[in-house]
């Protein structure tokens, strides 16, 4: 592809990227086999692998990666609201998914982690906005593989806004 091409294709892919994420068009109750069948559904690009098929298959990086993980890291969240209509007052922001100590997950243990992924509770025990797809059905190879990915990433001191779900976090 010719430099000039590439940089216009660009937006593109970063649209479809962000389109093709956070459960769009889901119910919430995709399991891992059917989750990237859907991302290609209306002809969405899928984004570029993780290394980790389970990440890859769910979509995670698309509500918690920025559109240069190369240069912010990988799974470090969003500055941004990711795109879309949520609903009155819905405001969303992927947060750090890294072993960061103190804007990520580095805190968090593996049961933490398994109760966010699974049930869409944090850390505190507060419920996770709702449009976080909550993946009760995963089995429990997928979920370690995804828990122990997240594990060796890079830590990115990154703090990201809170997302705003009303009633939940008004």
């Amino acid at each position: 592809m010719q430099p000039r091409l590439a940089l216009l294709a660009a937006p593109l892919f970063v649209a479809a990227f962000v389109l093709a994420g956070c459960g769009s068009g889901g119910t919430g109750d995709l399991s891992a086999s059917d989750a990237g069948a859907d991302a290609m559904k209306g002809g969405y690009m899928s984004f570029p692998s993780t290394g980790n098929p389970y990440v890859d298959q769910l979509r995670c990086p698309a509500c918690h990666q920025s559109q240069n993980p190369q240069m912010d890291g990988f799974m470090a969240g969003t500055d941004q609201p990711l795109p879309g209509d949520f609903g009155p007052g819905v405001e969303l922001y992927g947060p750090n998914l890294t072993p960061d100590p103190t804007t990520g997950i580095g805190n968090w243990d593996d049961t933490q982690i398994a109760n966010a992924i699974l049930n869409g509770v944090d850390a505190n025990g507060e419920r996770l906005c709702p449009q976080m797809q909550h993946f009760a059905g995963l089995p429990q190879d997928e979920l370690s593989s995804i828990i122990a990915w997240l594990h060796q990433l890079a830590p990115v001191v990154h703090k990201v806004k809170t997302s705003s779900c009303p009633p939940l976090k008004p």
